[in-house]
């Protein structure tokens, strides 16, 4: 269907809109630690970052960059500032599979770093050793940038592993298993996670039948609190797939929600799912309609749409290619930015799980909050990290209390 590069751009959407900058007072309670960007004082490995993953002991910062086609690992102090370290490129020998560079989680107490390769259809791994971190493997099928992307033949049983395309990478809470989301396979590729580290191929999840035929090209997932059903996002169908999953890890199609069906509106082409930690609610960032959708559980288990948030909520524009998502620990707080837009949002959650505009960021120190491509919060909700994709950086965030 694509033909060249410009994929990974249309997944995201980015398009530049001019935007009076204005700071929200106090700006979504957030105080700016530290701005980094690629190639300014030492730094590298920051060229449109996609995805950040902090260390579960604060030490570490794990950044996945799609241009730059690396993961970048930065050191963090006690203040909560964060200093290059290393960065592991694709242009590097012996390196591959960062192509394209877009999801990153960490397994075994962070002594295993797992990064996806969109345009590489790979998983690639970093072990820690005495001396920081290093290459280990790559998983692919090991198919051409031409052959997947510019030809129009079918794939077919070349594409064994599922990960063509891969985008989103999440790992179960006992971090046993990995899930892939490969926009390209059309799939969510599953993996197990041995004792001893290595990261074997289980099986390949292709459609959500009896409801759908497939899962709509994924590219984000999310697990519930306890793990037992899994979210999957089809960005091009406009479509989210819940499975159940039991102790063994079977999984189960248990329901498919669509745009414009049982009420669901303005669900087109979702990009970002988060959960609410008591798993009642679930919150999607859907960058072709430059919306929130949130959804609410039913006493039946199923979810049904419940709200929609769009640009008139919140002063007229910001969430243009809503692609970011973040929720506090406790679901009182939902982060969201837009790729194309300008700005960084708060809403309150309720305890009916309904979204309320409190607050917004779109400038700081001269700088615009803008093209932010994804953002996460540290496990103690005191730092949210804030990755700009074509912009290069990464605004680094304490949270104050109110």
């Amino acid at each position: 269907m694509f033909s060249n590069k410009k994929i990974m751009s249309l997944l995201i959407l980015i398009t530049i809109f001019n935007v009076n900058p204005s700071f929200a007072n106090p700006a979504a309670n957030l105080k700016l630690i530290q701005i980094l960007k690629d190639d300014v004082n030492g730094v590298d490995g920051l060229g449109n970052p996609r995805s950040i993953k902090v260390s579960s002991d604060n030490s570490k910062v794990f950044v996945s960059s799609g241009d730059d086609n690396a993961l970048a690992i930065f050191n963090l102090d006690t203040d909560f500032k964060l200093t290059f370290s290393k960065a592991f490129k694709n242009s590097s020998p012996n390196i591959n599979g960062l192509e394209g560079a877009s999801g990153v989680v960490s397994l075994k107490h962070d002594n295993q770093i797992v990064v996806s390769g969109f345009y590489d259809g790979a998983l690639t791994i970093f072990s820690k050793n005495n001396k920081g971190y290093r290459f280990n493997e790559t998983i692919s099928d090991g198919l051409s940038y031409e052959r997947v992307f510019g030809s129009d033949v079918p794939l077919g049983k070349l594409d064994n592993l599922g990960l063509l395309g891969a985008w989103d990478v999440i790992n179960t809470s006992n971090e046993k298993q990995l899930f892939v989301a490969s926009y390209k396979s059309n799939n969510v590729s599953i993996f197990d996670v041995a004792e001893n580290g290595n990261v074997i191929f289980n099986r390949k999840i292709t459609d959500a039948k009896p409801a759908e035929s497939d899962l709509g090209n994924p590219i984000s997932l999310a697990f519930s609190p306890s793990n037992d059903q899994l979210y999957v996002l089809g960005f091009e169908k406009h479509q989210l797939t819940i499975f159940n999953r039991n102790k063994k890890g079977k999984l189960s199609v248990k329901q498919v929600l669509n745009n414009n069906v049982d009420g669901v509106q303005q669900f087109v082409n979702p990009q970002k799912i988060v959960v609410s930690p008591n798993g009642k609610f679930l919150y999607v960032a859907c960058s072709g309609s430059n919306s929130l959708v949130v959804f609410h559980k039913l006493d039946s288990g199923k979810y049904a749409f419940l709200q929609t948030i769009n640009n008139s909520d919140i002063d007229g524009a910001g969430l243009e290619g809503a692609g970011s998502l973040a929720i506090s620990a406790d679901g009182s707080k939902v982060y969201a930015a837009g790729e194309s837009g300008i700005g960084l949002y708060l809403f309150d959650a309720g305890t009916d799980g309904k979204l309320k505009f409190k607050d917004k960021l779109v400038s700081v120190r001269d700088n615009q909050l803008k093209k932010i491509s994804s953002m996460t919060l540290t496990d103690d909700n005191q730092h949210l990290l804030v990755a700009t994709g074509k912009d290069n950086s990464i605004f680094v965030f304490r949270i104050k209390s109110n």
